[in-house]
């Protein structure tokens, strides 16, 4: 017969090799308040991220870049459309509360504005060349489809579930590249910010 546990026990035994000192739960409080900040500086609650960090000091105040660097990345991200771009721009000029070298930042955050219009020039080009491409295929459906219904059927192709598999196939492989050049770029942000 087996012992049940309670779920204390089971929690201690899930816990027992983890160690968590008071300076690592103090770094974890730091870092979600440095994450708070940036959601209010993207939400536009507050306008100057290097004003709101004044208060914190010493190893509080590296806490706290860490956790506004750490959310501001997550937001850089490739855009969907032109409006989505507003939000990344904002988390990339947050960077300069956080970032000694302002210059160098400066300069990939304009190469980051080509590299997002490159980049939704070229989605919109292969969504275009996909539409093409599967174009005679959903004009046969829609004939097939009147046919058999006895009047004209017009089909939306973000509707078809076989133009949206094949599209987003064919997108998946332009983000993937894209999101390498991207997570480069994260890269040598970080390196700039560890150059404290």
């Amino acid at each position: 017969m087996s012992v049940i546990k309670s779920a204390y026990e089971i929690a201690m035994e899930n816990t027992k090799n983890v160690s968590g000192g008071k300076e690592s739960l103090e770094a974890s409080k730091y870092k979600t308040e440095g994450k708070k900040i940036v959601s209010q500086y993207l939400d536009d609650s507050i306008e100057d991220i290097k004003a709101e960090i004044k208060e914190y000091k010493e190893k509080k105040l590296d806490w706290v870049k860490d956790g506004i660097l750490d959310a501001l990345l997550a937001n850089i991200v490739l855009p969907v459309n032109e409006f989505s771009l507003g939000k990344i721009r904002k988390a990339g000029e947050g960077l300069f509360g956080i970032l000694k070298d302002t210059k160098k930042l400066g300069t990939m955050l304009n190469e980051l504005e080509h590299f997002y219009k490159e980049y939704l020039d070229e989605r919109e080009r292969l969504t275009e060349a996909v539409k093409q491409q599967f174009g005679p295929k959903l004009r046969q459906k829609e004939e097939e489809l009147s046919r058999q219904l006895g009047s004209p059927i017009k089909i939306d192709p973000a509707s078809d579930p076989e133009y949206t598999a094949f599209l987003r196939n064919n997108l998946s492989g332009l983000e993937k590249k894209y999101n390498d050049v991207l997570k480069r770029v994260k890269d040598e942000i970080r390196n700039i910010y560890k150059q404290k």
